[in-house]
């Protein structure tokens, strides 16, 4: 009990602690030493992403963030010219643009899945019924029933957990893509 009442406490700690601009928006500030360092060598059909050293940093900057908040990101970048300011949020929105697609394709490729889970699911739950109703040898019968409740279980567990994480990875992804970018020199 004395767990559950701290773990809210922490919960609304968290919450406190990361201040928000006017408009609501979780403020994440960067810093960055060297301005080499955030975009990628690399060049996917003709669109700059950050590299993923950069990436990473800012997907555990914003783990204490709901995501279904906002987020202004504040990038303090010496000598910063007005292209390189495009090109960093450009690369940002074209990196998790790229995210938030491939989160999609998860949970469509999950749904299908599940689709296919539910029809073994109920298949196999027929198909023990038929085996009871026609009296069957009980080693049938107990391998239809492990079968259904393997599909059944599957199911569920696609449904309910897995399909909520990725939702919530989407969602992530998708406030780093509609966030905020400022620069500050």
């Amino acid at each position: 009990m004395f767990k559950f009442v701290k773990y809210f406490k922490d919960k609304k700690l968290i919450a406190k602690d990361r201040p928000v601009d006017s408009e609501g928006r979780a403020i994440v500030d960067i810093k960055i030493k060297d301005k080499s360092e955030v975009l990628s060598p690399f060049v996917i059909d003709g669109q700059e992403i950050i590299n993923a050293e950069f990436a990473n940093l800012i997907d555990n900057t914003v783990k204490s963030i709901p995501p279904t908040q906002s987020i202004n990101i504040n990038i303090n970048c010496d000598k910063l010219t007005d292209s390189d300011k495009t090109s960093f949020a450009l690369a940002i929105k074209n990196y998790y643009k790229n995210s938030t697609l491939d989160s999609q394709r998860k949970m469509d490729n999950n749904t299908k899945i599940l689709i296919l889970m539910l029809v073994f699911s109920i298949i196999s739950l027929v198909a023990l019924f038929l085996v009871n109703f026609f009296n069957v040898n009980w080693i049938i019968i107990e391998i239809v029933d492990i079968i259904a409740w393997v599909f059944t279980w599957e199911s569920i567990d696609l449904l309910v957990f897995q399909r909520g994480m990725q939702r919530y990875e989407k969602l992530r992804y998708l406030a780093l893509y509609n966030c905020h970018i400022t620069f500050k020199n």
